[in-house]
C-alpha cells in the first residue's frame, strides 16, 4: 500500500503506540512529547526539529487517549505551516484521525469562530474579507467622498499621507487591541486624528458591504469571547488542548487570543525561538515567548538543543553573534551533522564586484553537483539584491525572486476574484466596483455611486439584483450604461442560481470567468485580435493565470468536499502569500530577503550586503531603542543558519553609487575576518 491512495489519504498498516512515537527523538523531544496536562513551552533554536517534536506530540496525546482529535487545535502562521502539520499528522496517524485536528492559521480560526457569531458585528456568515489592497482602495474613496466633514477636517488640519501608509497604522493599532474611539489619546501617529476618522468610516462602511478587515478577524474574535462568556466556555470545551507555532510571532491580538482559549492553567504547548524573532515592524511581539513564564506560572519549558541543518562551523558563527543579545532564553545548539562546513567572509570595492563574485561561487557550486535548488541568495533588503539578479541573468543561471508577485496579488486575478467574492456577498460594494470595470463597459464612478446607494436603499443592498434591474434606476441617466449594468447583473444571477442549486465550486468559477463581455472574453480578444505582439503575449500571460484560479478553485473543492463553497474558496485565497513558496520546490536558484526567506535552508547559502547601514539598518543603528539593533543581530542569525553546508558573506565599499559603513558588526561578533578583500 502506497502512502498516498487514489484518493488522496494517507493510510498505513500499522500505527505507531506511544512508545513508538518516541523511538529516533532526542531526550528534549522525547521530554516535550510525554509533557502531560498544563502549559508547556518548547524553545526551538533554528533546525531542531520543532514541527517533527510538534506532530509526535499531537500524536502521543491521541495514543494515550488524553485526547480526541476534536479536542486538539493548531495554529500556525501560515497556510503552508498548517498544511506541512497536517500532512505528517496524516503520516503517522492516517488521514482519518488527522482530519479530526484542526490544524489552521489564527486568522483561518479567528474567520471559523466569527462566522458563528458574524450576526453580533451587524455581518451574516456570508461575509467578504478585505486584504490590504481591498483596505487601500475603501480608504481612498473615503478620502475622496467630500461628504465625510470629519475626514474632510482631518485632512486640512494634518494633510493626507498616502492610503498604503493609513491602512498600515490602522492595522497595527488593531493588531494591539485599539479602537477607533481610544486610538487618538494613545497614538504618536502625526496624523492620528485623521487616522481616527478614517477608521470610524471604514468601519461603518464595512458593515455596510457586509465585510471585515484581515486584522478585524483577530481583534473582533477577542471583542466577542471577552464580552461573551458563555460563548468562550464553549470554545473552551470544543478545544481542550491547544498548540501553537512560532510563539516569538505572535502580537497582542494573537497573544491574548491563545490566553483567552487557554486560560492561565490550560493545556496550551507554544513553540517558538526568540532568537529568531523578527518581524516587529509587522507589530509582532518577541515577549510573548519571553514573558511565557509570567502569564502561565505553571509551565514547564522544554529547549530543544540538537540542530540537525548545519554543520558545526556555521552553528559556532551564528550563536556567537546572538549572545550578544540580553533579552533571550539561553541555549546551547549542538550541530548534529558535526563539523565539515565553510565560512567564507569577501569584501569588495563595489557592489557590482560582489554580485560578479558571487555569482561565480554559485556557478562553481552548480559545476560540483550542487543542485541549483540547494543555493539561497540572501538580503537585508530587495535593494541588495538587485545587482546579482542582473549578474545570475547575464551568466544565464535560471533564478527566481523569493515574494515577487503572486498570482492571487495580479491586477487581472484580483478583478476575477471579485466577480466571486460579489456572488459571495452580493452587499460587497467595493468587489461591485471592480468586477463591474473588469473589463470597462462605460459604466463610471458616478454612476456606481447610484447603483450602490440604490441597493442600500430598496435592494437590501444586494448588487446584483440592483444591476438586472437597472432599468429601475433613474438616477442612471446613459441608456448604455443600464444595459450594460443589466446584462452583467443577469448573467451573475444566472450563475447565483447555478450555484444555490449545489452546482460545484470549480463550475461556478468557471461560470463566474466566462460571462458573457468578462474578463475572459476580454483577454481572448486582447490575445486573438490586438495588433500588437505585446499585448497578445500579455491576454495569453493573463487568461494563463485565470485557467490556474479555475485549477486552485478545483483543488480546493477536491480537498474540501461537500463542504466546499465559494465564500471558503475566498478565505483560502486570503490566507496565501508568495513568500510561502519554499527553495527545494523549484530547479532554479532562489534570490530573497532575510524575512522572506525565514524557514528555508539550503546547501549553500550566499548573504550579501554585511555592512554597517544595511545590516544593521541605518534605522536601527540610529534608534534609542537597544531591542532595534537587537532584532538586527537575530535577523543576521535567521539569515546564516538558513546554511546547511556553506556559508558566503560579502560586502562592499560602494553600493548603488554611495558609501556603505564598513563591515557589519555582525560579522566580528560571529568571530568572522573582517578584513579579507578580493582582488580588484
Amino acid at each position: 500500500m502506497t502512502a498516498l491512495d487514489p484518493g488522496g489519504t494517507h493510510e498505513r498498516a500499522a500505527r505507531p503506540g506511544a512508545d513508538g512515537l518516541l523511538v529516533g527523538l532526542t531526550p528534549e523531544q522525547v521530554q516535550a512529547v510525554r509533557h502531560a496536562d498544563g502549559p508547556l513551552l518548547i524553545v526551538a533554536g533554528p533546525g531542531t526539529g520543532k514541527t517533527r517534536t510538534l506532530t509526535h506530540r499531537v500524536a502521543h496525546l491521541l495514543a494515550t487517549d488524553a485526547a480526541t482529535p476534536g479536542e486538539i487545535l493548531a495554529v500556525t502562521f501560515s497556510v503552508r505551516a498548517a498544511g506541512e502539520l497536517r500532512l505528517r499528522l496524516a503520516d503517522l496517524l492516517g488521514e482519518v484521525t488527522a482530519r479530526g485536528v484542526l490544524a489552521a492559521t489564527f486568522h483561518s480560526v479567528c474567520a471559523r469562530i466569527l462566522r458563528e457569531h458574524a450576526t453580533v458585528f451587524g455581518r451574516t456568515d456570508a461575509y467578504t474579507i478585505y486584504d490590504q489592497a481591498d483596505l487601500q482602495r475603501v480608504i481612498e474613496t473615503l478620502l475622496a467622498d467630500h461628504r465625510r466633514d470629519a475626514i474632510q477636517h482631518a485632512i486640512q488640519a494634518w494633510g493626507q499621507p498616502p492610503p498604503a501608509e493609513l491602512e498600515h497604522e490602522i492595522a497595527l493599532a488593531k493588531s494591539r487591541l485599539l479602537r477607533p474611539s481610544g486610538y487618538e489619546a494613545v497614538s504618536r501617529y502625526s496624523a492620528a486624528p485623521l487616522v481616527s476618522a478614517l477608521w470610524e468610516a471604514m468601519e461603518h462602511e464595512l458593515r455596510l458591504c457586509n465585510a471585515f478587515a484581515f486584522d478585524d478577524l483577530l481583534a473582533f474574535t477577542v471583542e466577542l469571547l471577552q464580552a461573551h462568556p458563555s460563548r468562550l466556555a464553549h470554545l473552551r470545551a470544543r478545544w481542550r488542548w491547544l498548540v501553537v507555532d512560532e510563539m516569538q510571532d505572535t502580537n497582542v491580538a494573537q497573544a491574548a487570543l491563545v490566553h483567552l482559549l487557554a486560560g492561565s492553567a490550560g493545556n496550551v504547548t507554544a513553540v517558538g525561538d526568540d532568537d529568531q524573532a523578527i518581524y516587529r515592524f509587522r507589530s509582532a511581539e518577541p515577549r510573548n515567548i519571553l514573558e511565557f513564564g509570567a502569564r502561565y506560572p505553571a509551565h514547564r519549558q522544554v529547549v530543544l538543543g540538537h540542530n540537525f541543518r548545519s554543520r558545526t562551523e556555521i552553528i559556532t558563527a551564528a550563536a556567537t553573534c546572538i549572545e550578544q543579545n540580553k533579552h533571550r532564553h539561553h541555549k546551547d545548539l549542538v550541530a548534529a551533522r558535526g563539523v565539515g562546513g565553510r565560512v567564507t567572509t569577501r569584501g569588495f570595492a563595489r557592489d557590482i564586484e560582489e554580485a560578479a563574485w558571487a555569482t561565480s561561487v554559485i556557478a562553481d557550486a552548480l559545476a560540483a553537483g550542487t543542485p541549483a535548488s540547494e543555493i539561497l541568495v540572501l538580503g537585508r533588503t530587495a535593494f541588495a539584491t538587485a545587482p546579482i539578479q542582473a549578474a545570475l541573468a547575464a551568466a544565464g543561471i535560471p533564478h527566481r525572486v523569493l515574494g515577487s508577485l503572486g498570482l492571487y496579488e495580479r491586477a487581472e486575478v484580483r478583478d476575477a476574484l471579485a466577480y466571486l467574492a460579489l456572488l459571495a456577498n452580493p452587499q460587497d460594494a467595493h468587489a461591485f466596483r471592480r468586477a463591474i470595470q473588469a473589463p470597462r463597459r462605460g459604466v463610471g464612478m458616478a454612476t456606481i455611486g447610484h447603483v450602490v446607494a440604490a441597493a442600500r436603499g430598496y435592494f437590501a443592498g444586494d448588487l446584483i439584483t440592483t444591476a438586472v434591474n437597472a432599468v429601475l434606476l433613474q438616477d442612471v441617466r446613459s441608456a448604455a450604461a443600464r444595459e450594460a449594468l443589466s446584462t452583467f447583473g443577469t448573467g451573475l444571477d444566472a450563475v447565483r442560481e447555478d450555484y444555490r442549486r449545489g452546482r460545484s465550486v470549480g463550475h461556478i468559477v468557471v461560470a463566474a470567468l466566462t460571462l458573457q463581455g468578462g474578463v475572459v472574453a476580454f483577454h481572448e480578444t486582447r490575445r486573438d485580435r490586438s495588433s500588437r505582439t505585446d499585448e497578445r503575449r500579455d491576454g495569453e500571460r493573463v487568461l494563463e493565470d485565470l485557467r490556474s484560479l479555475c485549477r486552485a478553485a478545483q483543488a480546493y473543492a477536491d480537498q474540501v468536499g461537500p463542504a466546499a463553497s465559494i465564500t471558503g474558496f475566498l478565505e483560502h485565497v486570503a490566507g496565501l502569500h508568495a513568500e510561502e513558496i519554499r527553495p527545494g520546490e523549484d530547479r532554479r536558484i532562489t534570490v530573497s530577503t532575510i524575512h522572506r526567506a525565514k524557514g528555508t535552508e539550503a546547501q549553500l547559502v550566499v548573504l550579501l550586503g554585511c555592512e554597517e547601514q544595511l545590516l544593521p539598518s541605518w534605522r536601527a543603528l540610529q534608534s534609542a531603542d537597544p531591542e532595534d539593533l537587537e532584532e538586527e543581530r537575530r535577523l543576521f542569525y535567521v539569515a546564516v543558519t538558513r546554511a546547511k553546508d556553506q556559508l558566503v558573506l560579502t560586502r562592499c565599499h560602494v553600493r548603488g553609487g554611495r558609501a556603505t559603513g564598513g563591515p557589519s558588526r555582525f560579522l566580528a561578533e560571529a568571530g568572522l575576518d573582517t578584513r579579507t578583500r578580493a582582488a580588484a
